[in-house]
């Protein structure tokens, strides 16, 4: 073989090489789609004749996406294939036919101009940020094949308002469609946390039969948020935290919420609702209700249980600062009457008695810190159950109102011994006094507004060993002498007890536990104390008594007691 066939030979090989290369590359080129010609503008990548729109380089402001890109099956549209153009598209609609068609997380997101869209029949999930950041979109159609609203779905979209699962729907006939709901899909089963959180525009849904499971902070801050309906017999079982919390959701006698199926509420689920939500009714099936689920629910005034309820306890805080509650009867199942179940709620004695149930084993901590400051509000008792062996009602004396030849009733929530105090209940306000003056004669004469433990008989009660946190919140009394018995106080006893300035306390025993007399709850203590020591008192006994209780301002002085 002479040289020039050899360099022909090379060449040749060397063309042939490099046509495979390029066969490669252009194998490559077309499986991942970069060779697609941009029919209508978009790119796309392929599995097997499978396409998944990656990209959208057109200039159309109303987009639709086609059954095919040639010849190939839409199936799935990729995060942020839009977000080229996501100030300028105003509608999507997708046409595929496929049913296994899917959206990929954060496909739409932050598309600002995004006005209007159309889901495709057979879509399963709108997955987690779909529609996240999109300010403008105010209509969607979602096909009745949606299982799942994922997490954030539709976080921050200011502007939606209206959901139908097709597009041929009327808004004028006697079977009319309300644009301003949101009709959720009816194969619906679990609308995920965040799901339409801070969207402000929306006014109110329809839950579909099928529904389970509303996730936490679902509705969160979707602060025009006021109707909700639902299916008869909605199978809805769970409600997350805060799921509705600081909405306008509204609940009252003529439109009552009320789910049939309903077994969990979550911590804060409808907090902060300070409008039209004026009752609720509890299904017999609940078994949990979280910490503060309706807490400062300021226009919540009747709570129901429904026959043959076994809910055994809530969670703490759970009514706290409701301050409209006046009508609501446990249910004999609970055991438990958690800590701040009832604080702040100023009307929860307006009505009717409060009644311990029979079954009542604990209760916790300001319970019943319902601040009684105010007659207006504070007229009725607190009462124990006659079957229950584990509480007690402690009647105190009678006291006066400046204005009035009557004398009025008030008392002690008490452990069964009465040697615990939980909580004071009573009429008692700034016009109230304990039928005597002081200073008589002088030109400071005043009601003497000295709280004493005495009871209904005039004597003076000597069982108390234990004042539980918060039992005196919001009392009307200017001072108060505590029993020597006493050797356990809680925290904040006069927590926003505006009137209250000076505790007397008389002990001769040095087991107290450290404590605060706090008035507000930011931990600036603002009760002086006063203590009246026994003569049978060590210095020393009475250096380490004072140092133990870490209020204020306290003066000692020695007395016979």
């Amino acid at each position: 073989m002479n040289n020039k066939t050899k360099q022909i030979i090379v060449v040749v090989s060397v063309f042939v090489i490099a046509l495979a290369s390029l066969g490669t590359v252009i194998g490559l080129l077309v499986s991942t789609g970069r060779l697609s010609e941009y029919s209508g503008g978009f790119s796309y990548t392929l599995s097997g004749t499978r396409a998944t729109i990656t990209g959208y380089d057109g200039d159309d402001t109303d987009v639709v996406v086609p059954d095919k890109v040639r010849g190939n099956r839409v199936v799935s549209i990729a995060k942020d294939a839009f977000s080229t153009k996501a100030g300028n598209i105003k509608t999507i609609t997708i046409k595929t036919t496929s049913t296994a068609f899917s959206l990929e997380s954060e496909a739409f997101k932050d598309m600002t101009a995004l006005e209007e869209v159309v889901l495709p029949l057979g879509l399963k999930e709108i997955p987690a940020g779909a529609f996240s950041g999109c300010k403008a979109l105010r209509d969607i159609v979602i096909p009745d094949s949606v299982t799942l609203i994922g997490e954030k779905a539709f976080y921050n979209c200011s502007s939606l308002k209206f959901s139908f699962s097709r597009e041929n729907y009327s808004d004028e006939e006697e079977n009319s469609i309300d644009k301003e709901i949101f009709y959720m899909p009816s194969g619906l089963l679990e609308i995920g946390a965040n799901a339409f959180e801070n969207c402000t525009a929306l006014i109110g849904a329809h839950f579909n039969k099928a529904l389970e499971k509303v996730g936490d902070e679902a509705f969160y801050r979707a602060t025009a948020f006021t109707e909700l309906t639902f299916d008869e017999d909605c199978e809805l079982a769970s409600i997350g935290n805060s799921a509705f919390q600081s909405t306008r959701l509204r609940s009252n006698a003529n439109e009552l919420l009320e789910f049939p199926h309903l077994t969990t509420i979550g911590d804060k689920a409808f907090a902060d609702i300070t409008t039209n939500f004026t009752q609720f009714k509890f299904p017999a099936t609940i078994k949990s209700v979280g910490a503060n689920a309706f807490m400062n629910n300021t226009s919540l005034a009747t709570v129901h249980f429904a026959e043959g309820v076994e809910l055994e306890t809530m969670g703490e805080g759970v009514f706290q600062d409701c301050t409209y509650l006046s009508t609501i009867e446990l249910p004999e199942s609970i055991k438990e009457i958690p800590a701040k179940a009832f604080m702040g709620c100023t009307r929860l004695l307006y009505n009717s008695d409060f009644k311990i149930g029979k079954n009542v084993e604990k209760i916790g901590e300001g319970a019943f810190a319902i601040y009684t400051n105010n007659a207006t509000y504070s007229r009725r008792a607190i009462t124990v159950d006659n079957e229950n062996q584990n509480f007690a009602i402690l009647t105190l004396q009678n006291f006066s109102k400046t204005n009035s030849s009557s004398s009025y009733e008030h008392g002690l929530l008490t452990n069964a011994d009465h040697t615990v105090v939980y909580a004071y209940f009573g009429s008692y306000d700034k016009t109230s006094y304990f039928g005597s003056k002081i200073n008589v004669g002088s030109d400071e004469e005043k009601a003497d507004k000295r709280f004493k433990f005495y009871n209904e008989g005039g004597n003076q009660i000597t069982s108390i060993n234990e004042i539980k946190s918060y039992a005196f919140a919001g009392v009307a009394f200017e001072d108060m002498r505590l029993p020597k018995t006493v050797t356990v106080l809680g925290e904040y006893l006069f927590y926003e007890s505006d009137d209250f300035s000076t505790a007397y306390i008389e002990s001769i025993k040095w087991t107290w536990q450290k404590t605060t007399f706090n008035k507000e709850s930011d931990g600036s203590p603002e009760v002086e104390i006063l203590i009246l020591v026994s003569t049978e008192a060590t210095d020393s006994e009475i250096s380490d008594f004072i140092s133990s209780l870490a209020a204020d301002e306290i003066y000692s002085g020695r007395a016979n007691l």
